[in-house]
């Protein structure tokens, strides 16, 4: 058993703006809705659905999303991902979490992206937890 990240943009996106952006980051956040990112988790239990996936890790046990350190190199990537797909015209909502393979999200929480911290959240991530930041 392990952790993975898994998450979301939603929007009415341009596809080739979303790709410019992408390019330039080790991690990702797909195109998709909050049900995306909760079947994924649910379709976990038998098999790990890359299609949401943050990482392209074996698993994210070992990220430091959610390992306390909001000055990572990958919890600043992550969180400059965020904000280039959060400013990208269309952008609405983004959702993440950290969830145990085989478990649901027990809790939602909804934040306003221009509200938070975005590399303290990303470092204190509760697991399972979907976390929907609103652009």
């Amino acid at each position: 058993m392990c952790y993975f990240l898994y998450g979301s943009l939603y929007g009415d996106i341009d596809e080739a703006e979303y790709e410019s952006v992408q390019r330039r980051y080790g991690c990702r956040i797909p195109l998709g809705t909050r049900h995306d990112v909760k079947t994924a988790v649910r379709d976990a239990g038998e098999t790990v659905r890359d299609d949401f996936r943050v990482t392209d890790g074996v698993c994210d046990c070992d990220s430091p999303v959610g390992g306390h350190d909001p000055a990572h190199p990958m919890i600043l990537e992550l969180s400059s991902l965020i904000g280039e797909l959060s400013a990208l015209p269309g952008a609405k909502q983004i959702y993440i979490c950290k969830t145990w393979t085989g478990k649901q999200n027990k809790k939602e929480i909804a934040l306003k992206l221009n509200e938070t911290d975005l590399p303290a959240l990303l470092a204190d991530l509760r697991e399972n937890c979907l976390y929907s930041l609103s652009v």
